[in-house]
């Protein structure tokens, strides 16, 4: 049986794994910002990786998505 993940389609996993890095350190920050574990001040290097990032992020994802559904689509009619 085969896992969730393996059954995406790789530009999905690779949009989805781009994100993940890109937005995943100005997440952590501003949530222990929040939490006043930290002082993060100005967090300009995680928000120039955040914006550089997520854009084509999302882009893969939707292509992914697309492609994922197609490849479902076409398993089922040819079964």
């Amino acid at each position: 049986m085969k896992s969730t993940w393996s059954k995406l389609h790789k530009i999905l996993k690779i949009g989805l794994i781009f994100l993940i890095l890109g937005t995943g350190p100005l997440l952590i920050l501003i949530g222990l910002d929040s939490l006043g574990l930290i002082d993060a001040g100005n967090a300009l290097e995680p928000g120039i990786l955040a914006m550089l990032s997520f854009f084509p992020s999302i882009i893969l994802i939707i292509i992914g998505s697309i492609l994922t559904y197609l490849k479902r689509k076409k398993a089922k009619i040819s079964l």
